[in-house]
């Protein structure tokens, strides 16, 4: 017995199991949103406890920050501190400039992977409920730049602080 779908957006049917690509590629912008606002979340939720559970002498949930923080060091020593030098605002010393830097690579670590996979998304073809998908990526990644800046600025434990090259 074949049913027929009432929503094109379904995947029960059998129009849509014999054209397997098609749920495929309904569902992947989905999907990827699903994963980014977990990632932000769970981000967001663990870093107020960084420092609270440790494996000898690495805190384990800052591994989660690992990404951020390898986006940001990437951002400031390539991108940032190269941009002070040209400009001519170089104090001439490495500390100076790292500091002068520090809010600027944060902001940016913060900010540029969730507006990169929002084109994405905006790229991508509608697909079913991309504009949930889309407000959800914003909201999740806000707080996480919440806390990440709150975290930052009042911590004494700095994990944006390495050089990961």
């Amino acid at each position: 017995m074949s049913t027929s779908n009432s929503n094109p957006d379904e995947t029960g049917g059998s129009e849509v199991e014999s054209t397997g690509g098609t749920v495929t590629q309904k569902r992947w912008p989905g999907i990827i949103c699903k994963c980014v606002c977990a990632y932000y979340l769970l981000s967001a939720l663990t870093l107020p406890f960084v420092n609270k559970v440790w494996l000898g002498e690495a805190p384990l949930l800052a591994l989660i920050q690992v990404p951020k923080s390898f986006i940001k060091s990437v951002v400031q020593h390539e991108c940032v501190l190269p941009f002070i030098h040209w400009a001519g605002w170089s104090r001439g010393s490495a500390s100076p400039d790292y500091a002068m830097t520090q809010g600027w690579a944060m902001g940016i670590m913060v900010s540029v992977p969730a507006v990169c996979i929002l084109i994405l998304l905006l790229l991508v073809r509608p697909f079913p409920h991309h504009w949930r998908w889309i407000a959800a990526v914003i909201l999740c990644a806000i707080l996480d730049g919440i806390v990440t800046l709150w975290f930052d600025s009042s911590s004494s434990l700095k994990l944006y602080n390495a050089i990961y090259f």
